[in-house]
């Protein structure tokens, strides 16, 4: 008995040890990226995408769920390699789906007059850490760095970690929104386990919570915690113009 009680106290501490502070609610997005055709610009694919958001109206409730938003690169190592990126947000798969059907029966006419030529279509699962707070702005702008977790780290551990910095932050009058972006579909072979997305409502919001970490949280415990949990880098910024709202 004695025995019994010491393998079954050692077995609860164990399985203790590996439960979750946070629970993720993952949704699906779809990253579009490529160039503009021939003679074309940032102004001729706004225009498109009037067209498109119009065009979504009047197909019922099929589109109600999704948000757009279109990205400019802006600090990139090859601006040649990336004229724009479209992202599609959608609450689950469920959702996606249905847009994709919709689109793949009747959107061929509209889709024959992009102006863009896409080189990678990328569908992703998200985590979200954080939302940004603040005044909504015309131009947002956000950071994604390709992450490799350290040895012995799952995923789930590292949304823990992320999520108590992120609780950190906002206590120190962080407005930044978060995002742990995995297990993608369409980016061929990569080398790294996940995309870390930090954005803010705009650029001057970005630039203010850039200048509290390192006022506010660099040597912090959480902010320490997240060098143990992966080893990012590959940064690249985007400013950002949502295009259509969710429903």
């Amino acid at each position: 008995m004695k025995y019994l009680l010491i393998t079954f106290l050692s077995i609860s501490t164990f399985l203790a040890a590996e439960e979750y502070e946070f629970e993720p609610t993952p949704n699906k997005a779809e990253y579009y990226s490529g160039n503009f055709n021939k003679g074309k610009g940032m102004s001729d694919l706004y225009k498109w995408a009037e067209k498109f958001v119009k065009w979504t109206e009047g197909k019922g409730d099929v589109w109600n769920e999704m948000e757009t938003v279109i990205f400019t690169p802006y600090y990139s190592n090859d601006l040649q390699e990336t004229d724009f990126v479209w992202l599609n947000l959608h609450p689950n798969s469920t959702s996606q789906y249905r847009t994709v059907e919709n689109w793949a029966k009747e959107g061929g006419k509209l889709f024959s007059t992009i102006p863009i030529t896409n080189s990678r279509v990328t569908e992703v699962w998200q985590w979200p850490v954080s939302t940004p707070d603040g005044e909504i702005s015309e131009m947002g702008f956000v950071r994604f760095t390709d992450c490799q977790l350290k040895d012995g780290v799952t995923m789930r551990k590292a949304f823990d970690a992320y999520k108590r910095f992120a609780i950190k932050a906002k206590s120190t009058g962080d407005t930044m929104g978060r995002k742990m972006i995995m297990s993608p579909v369409g980016a061929g072979n990569i080398d790294f386990d996940f995309v870390y997305s930090l954005y803010a409502h705009s650029p001057s919001e970005y630039g203010k919570n850039v200048d509290n970490f390192g006022a506010n949280l660099r040597g912090t415990p959480e902010a320490e915690a997240l060098n143990d949990i992966s080893q990012c880098g590959n940064g690249r910024s985007y400013t950002t113009l949502r295009v259509k709202e969710a429903k």
